[in-house]
Order: C-alpha cells, then structure tokens, then sequence
C-alpha cells in the first residue's frame, strides 16, 4: 500500500473541526479558518472548541500551531530526501484556497541583514551508526553541536586541516540509552543508616529539588521508613503507596548521590545502586495515571540529567508530558476544594517539568508536545515583600522567576529555531528580543540575592539566553565568510554582546567546578544540561576568534546597557585566559560523560591554530 495516500490532507483535517463554542452559543453558522474563525475574528474573541478526547476546551490557534508543525517537519523530510516536496506539504486553510501555494513561490522581503536564501538551513543530521549510514540523529540549529558543525566548517576552509582523528564518540545524550527494564535481580546490599539517607534526601531537597520543585520535604520524611523497612526485600513486589515510596527514597538517593560523586567518587557506585533498587518496582510506580506516577517518571528524568545513558530521556519527557496533561496540570481547574498546598505543588511540577522538557528541546533543536496555546497554569511563586523576608523561599520564587525566562526562550525559540528555512529577521527583532530578556533580569535588581540555587540559576540563565538567542547570527557569519570573496549582497553581523556572555557562562561554571562541598557553588547540580551551556559558550567564544581574524564583517552592538559605548572589534583582553578555562572545563566534562571527548578534541585542536594566529594579529 501506498503510504503517502493514507495520509489525510490538512485541508481535510481543518474541515472536520468542530463548531466554535461562541458560534454554537450565538447559533451562528461557524466557518473552519484557523487559527480563528471569521465571527471570533471580528469579534475579537478567542475562537475555542471542546476536543472530546482530552475532555478540555482548546483554542483553535493550538490546532493551527500543529499544522505549522506538521509543515515544518514534512518540509524538513523533504530537504533530507533531496527532493522538492515540500511545497506540497504546505498547510492550506479552506478560506485560502490556491493562494498559500502560489504565495509560497515569493521570496521574502529583502531587509538589512542581508538576502534571504531560500534553501538555507542550519539545522544538522548526524550518523549515529557508521555503520549503518541511514540512521540519523536530528539536532536543530539551536543546538550546540549545529555551531560546532560551522566553527569546524569555516575552520578548515580558512585555517586547513583542524581535526586529525574524527573518529570519537558522539555526542553524549541518549543514542545508545538503556531501557528502564527491571534487570536481574540485585546482589544483597547492605542496608544504609538512617542518618545515611536523610543526609542524601536534605541534599537533594536543597539543590533539585529547589530548581525543580517536585516534592514536598514533609512527604518525603514520611517515605525514609518504608524505604528502611523492605530494603533487601523482595522490592518487586511492593505494590500501591509503599511501593511508591520506596521508588522516591531510592531514586532521590540516587540523584543526591550522583550530585555528590563529584566531590566523593564512591558516591558515582552508590548512585547506580541506588538507581537499581527503584528500578525493580518501576512498573508498578509509572503504570497508573496519577501525580505518584508523574513524580516517578519526573525522578527518572532528573536522573537521566546525571547520567544519559541510563533511560531514554526524550522518551521519559514524552510520556510526562502527555501524563501532566491527562491530569490537567497544565491549566487552571478553578477547583474550590483545591487547597493552597496542593495548588502550589500541582503548580510546581508542572513548571519544573515544562523547564527540563523546553531546555532539552533547545539544546537538540526540537519542538515541544507542551504548546503554549493550551497553558493557563500561574507560576507557583511571585516576587512579593512577603516571600522576600524568607532566604529559603526567596530561592523558591527565584527559581519560579527562572521559569518565566524559560517560557520566553520558548518564544524565541518558535520564531527563530523552529521554522525549517533558517528565517532571517531583523535587527528590530534581535534588539526587542533581547531587551525581554533584560526586562526579566531588572525585576530582580531591587532584591539582595543571597547566593542560592535560584539566584545562581538566575544568573547563568541571563548570560546562557543572550547566547541562544544570538547564535543564527554567529551560524549565518561563520557560513557567510568561510567564503574567500564575500558577496556583494552579504551584510551579515557579529553580535558583541554573544561573545561577553559566553565568557560570563564559562567563568560560571568554572566556580562551580571549583566550588567546595557544601558550598552553594560545590552542591550545584552538574547536569547533561550544564555541558550544553558550557559547550555552546566555549565555542561561542571561537566562533567570536574566527570571526576576528577574518576581519570582514563588522561588529554591532545591540544594548548600551550590556556593551555601553563600545564600538568597533571585540575586545579579547584575556582570551588566552578564558581559552584555558573553557579547555579545562572541557576535559572535565569528557571524563564524567566519556561521549563527550570529541568536542574536547575539537576545541583542542582549534585553539592550538586559533590563538597563535590571534597573537600574531594583535587580537589577543
């Protein structure tokens, strides 16, 4: 059978929606334009039905953002397969009619930054298997490795042969996952001591659990018994609430531990061990739909975080992310029986997973299965004189504020990553973007923040945002200048102020690997998600070296209140420093996830060309 013909046309799927609920009120005849119908258009109301199958109201906007989705992936498809269909594959709106198709002939506006290219994408497609040369790994232009793939490009073009042996491991997330399968049955363990576990649960509650707000310290309390109790037992077994809560004990243990092991290598085994213990009853514990099972598979993604090869975490956001919204989490109930404590924790979680599934997605290039368009959930926290007074609660709102930024970066990401031709936007754009982002940043200015969890996390999402949004500028340059003639027509740009918070990144983390145990710095946790940002400013900062000493496209300041009146080439006093820095850095994340190396190897092996050359220049 054909596949293709089993495909029902997105024309065919906007004629089956439903009547509007404010036509259906008006009895009104309801048209199926999207992403609203005429009457609510002229209206100007919000133009909603009621989808059966998740029993909730939706928007009609949210279906359009899923066709344009579709579109996207299917034009992706299609650039993969070296063929034009991806005009084909264009949505077409019943009110539009043939006009979408012939529009999509036109070339978009010339503007400053330069003539739009039609076929240009940024986005990569790695081999996973070399020797099976069809299977492929997607990351989008958002993604680290999309910049790592133009600094070598327009390296070897203009500096020659950079990397003499490409022959390392990939990259380090889920290639080669393991399943959460219950394995064999474990060797007998000795029990830990009470005193043991409560100091890996205080850990976990003061570092994870304060950027990812999923338990409540008193609940957990009440688990460290049962834990104790059937530790040894026949664990797979338990069922219903104990088995529940012997599941978070073992895996909170297990996500402190991991936390701990970089000051304490011991603690890399007990990790696993504990990770073990929760895996034989993990059936049971995520089998259900309820909040126990979405806490279980939330504590299966953070460990993930600590080790990737240990599950399959796209798989493991998947599912709680659809489980998040069966459960409603995702929107307000207006519930009156829903008492404050159980509002704030249903609150929490859903945040804190919409952080962890949105920062993944960035860091691969990758859409999110939870749109904004269906999101009415309140942040669980709001700046205040009264949670000001309270250090500990201070950090709480603080993290809550961090998920505001990270809500903004998904819009970001939408208009600017998303959309399978790299779109070309203007430098009002990039300018407005950027200043939401400090807008964020200013509403803390008046607070004295105590070196914390959310306060850090604050602060090393400032600088990690400034890069992400910048990068298509730094990927269009690299591409533009690995060119020996520019063309007339290429007025791409430097943005200065990617190259300052890329440093701001690595002088970060270099305080957090630096950091002593017990210190907020030591205790921060050292994620899959800190290696991206640490990978993405370490090359940031090379793309920047590269970009200088070719000299051709000029520099452009987009905040005086980042950059002042600086104008002119960045200034890289001290690039020797940093370089340093960032290597070191480097070798340490390729001994904690060996998949890593390659891009220590890389930047090696730029920095012994770059640098020297830079010297030369007078650039450094």
């Amino acid at each position: 059978m054909d596949f293709d013909h089993t495909i029902i046309s997105e024309a065919d799927l906007t004629r089956l929606l439903p009547t509007c609920q404010r036509c259906r009120r008006l009895r009104r005849k309801c048209d199926t334009n999207l992403p609203a119908c005429r009457l609510c258009q002229k209206g100007k109301a919000e133009c909603t039905f009621f989808d059966h199958a998740l029993q909730q109201t939706l928007p009609r906007s949210y279906v359009h953002s899923l066709l344009t989705r579709l579109s996207r992936l299917r034009s992706v498809q299609a650039t993969v397969n070296g063929s034009d269909e991806s005009l084909a594959a264009q949505p077409i709106a019943p009110h539009e009619g043939n006009a979408s198709i012939e529009s999509s002939h036109l070339e978009p506006p010339h503007n400053e930054w330069g003539t739009y290219t039609s076929e240009l994408s940024l986005d990569k497609h790695f081999i996973i298997e070399h020797a099976n040369p069809t299977c492929w790994q997607f990351l989008g232009s958002s993604s680290p490795y999309a910049l790592i793939v133009e600094v070598l490009v327009h390296a070897q073009a203009k500096l020659g042969s950079i990397v003499h042996h490409p022959d390392y491991a990939g990259p380090e997330f889920w290639l080669n996952a393991q399943s959460t399968e219950v394995g064999e049955p474990l060797q007998p363990r000795a029990a830990p001591s009470r005193a043991e576990i409560e100091m890996l649960v205080d850990l976990y509650m003061s570092t994870s659990n304060q950027l990812m707000v999923f338990f409540d310290p008193e609940d957990i309390a009440l688990d460290i018994d049962i834990y104790l109790r059937h530790h040894g037992t026949n664990i797979k077994y338990l069922s219903g609430k104990e088995a529940h809560q012997f599941f978070r004990v073992a895996m909170i243990c297990a996500i402190a531990s991991a936390n701990k092991a970089r000051h304490h290598s011991i603690y890399d085994t007990e990790s696993i061990a504990y990770y073990a213990e929760g895996l034989q009853c993990v059936e049971e514990v995520t089998s259900d739909i309820s909040a126990d099972a979405l806490q279980a598979l939330l504590l299966l993604i953070v460990f993930t975080l600590f080790h990737p090869r240990k599950g399959d975490l796209w798989k493991l956001l998947d599912f709680a992310c659809r489980l998040s919204v069966e459960l409603n989490y995702h929107s307000e109930t207006n519930d009156e029986y829903e008492d404050e404590r159980s509002r704030r924790k249903r609150r929490s979680i859903f945040w804190g997973l919409y952080c962890v599934e949105r920062t993944m997605g960035q860091h691969l290039g990758r859409p999110s299965d939870l749109a904004e368009e269906i999101i009415t959930t309140e942040y669980p926290a709001s700046l205040n004189a009264a949670t000001l007074a309270d250090p500990e609660s201070l950090q709480l709102v603080l993290t809550s504020h961090y998920y505001r930024l990270t809500y903004l970066r998904s819009e970001i990401f939408r208009e600017l990553y998303l959309p399978a031709v790299a779109p070309n936007l203007s430098r009002n754009w990039y300018e407005q973007s950027l200043e939401h982002i400090l807008s964020w940043r200013r509403e803390l200015e008046f607070i004295n923040n105590p070196l914390g969890m959310g306060s850090m996390t604050c602060d090393i999402g400032l600088d990690s945002s400034i890069c992400f949004l910048f990068q298509p500028l730094l990927l269009r340059a690299l591409a533009a200048t690995k060119e020996p003639m520019l063309g007339p027509e290429v007025t791409e740009v430097i943005p200065r102020e990617s190259y300052h918070s890329a440093v701001k990144v690595v002088e970060f983390y270099d305080k957090i690997f630096r950091g002593a145990e017990g210190t907020p710095w030591g205790m921060y946790p050292i994620t899959i998600n800190s290696a991206h940002y640490l990978q993405q400013a370490a090359i940031t900062i090379m793309a920047h070296c590269l970009l200088a000493i070719d000299g051709r496209l000029p520099v452009v300041t987009f905040s005086r209140e980042l950059s002042g009146d600086a104008e002119g080439p960045v200034d890289f006093n001290g690039i020797h420093e940093i370089s340093g820095t960032c290597l070191i850095l480097l070798n340490t994340l390729s001994k904690k996830w060996a998949g890593m190396v390659g891009i220590l190897d890389i930047y090696k092996s730029l920095q012994a060309k770059v640098l020297p050359i830079m010297m030369r220049s007078g650039l450094g």
